[in-house]
């Protein structure tokens, strides 16, 4: 079984990207499991009648930890092969979402869950790994590939180093990064600061993911792009991007080299240089 983790900070895609490579493993014919690990529970949404979604977190508070069921956080589906389930979230201002995270992942192992169901597991992770409940994947060793869903803005930058650190702060559970995601935004010089910082952080840049109104057009008719428009040029950079999931080996990745935070700062400087 395969385990996959994408992280990135906020907004900047990965949901995106972990629901169409989820629905892209179930096109080949795998048996998927895509659980949401976001507060915000929108990792299903794409592929789950929207007003059918449950969160694993209202499950509990409406029923209980003891009676708690498979059936009850388990969704399947429009597509044959993929099972969907979403952590949730309190209400904001209330609780700790983390914690839910960590929660949720012991209901799972009470469940038995995943078992030996699936063939791949995709999670979807809020980028926010200074917090251990959304490291959770990552530190529990839950997932074993991690990908990185990145821009060349700065902020996206700085939170990919930060899971960086994390992976290799938790290389013992033998977590490797699969490579980074470039979901660009159109910044200046952006291939060429993405270039750079693969090769400073020691983390293959994937194929990249070109910006595009279709991805949004497909989302808001709770679709995925690959769904939406199959013959789509951007669809087409989803299943190049897949297929370069599909062959990497992260065993065989050397580990991720992060920058300290100033190392960070002076790469932002030197990166914005001819």
């Amino acid at each position: 079984m395969r385990t996959l983790a994408v992280y990135g900070k906020g907004g900047i895609g990965k949901s995106t990207v972990a629901s169409t490579l989820a629905v892209l493993f179930a096109e080949r014919g795998n048996r998927v499991l895509l659980v949401g690990c976001d507060p915000k529970h929108d990792s299903s949404y794409k592929v789950v009648d929207r007003k059918t979604v449950r969160t694993v977190l209202s499950t509990l508070i409406a029923k209980g930890d003891e009676a708690v069921t498979r059936q009850d956080i388990l969704m399947p589906s429009r597509l044959p092969r993929l099972t969907c389930i979403e952590t949730g979230g309190p209400e904001p201002g209330v609780g700790c979402a983390g914690r839910g995270i960590t929660r949720m992942f012991e209901l799972l192992a009470e469940l038995g869950l995943p078992g030996d169901e699936y063939d791949v597991v995709v999670y979807d992770v809020l980028g926010d790994v200074v917090c251990g409940g959304f490291a959770a994947p990552i530190r529990a060793g839950h997932a074993k590939e991690v990908y990185i869903v990145l821009s060349g803005e700065v902020m996206a930058l700085y939170a990919a180093n930060n899971i960086c650190r994390a992976v290799q702060n938790h290389r013992r559970t033998g977590v490797r990064i699969g490579g980074l995601v470039a979901n660009l935004r159109g910044v200046p010089d952006e291939l060429r600061v993405l270039g750079k910082f693969a090769q400073t952080v020691g983390v293959p840049l994937l194929p990249v993911i070109p910006r595009d109104p279709l991805v949004q057009e497909a989302e808001t008719n709770s679709r995925t792009v690959i769904e939406h428009a199959p013959d789509a040029a951007v669809a087409g950079h989803y299943r190049t991007l897949f297929e370069a999931v599909v062959a990497s080996d992260p065993q065989s990745l050397p580990r991720p080299t992060p920058l300290d935070d100033d190392g960070f700062e002076q790469f932002v400087v030197d990166a914005r240089s001819p």
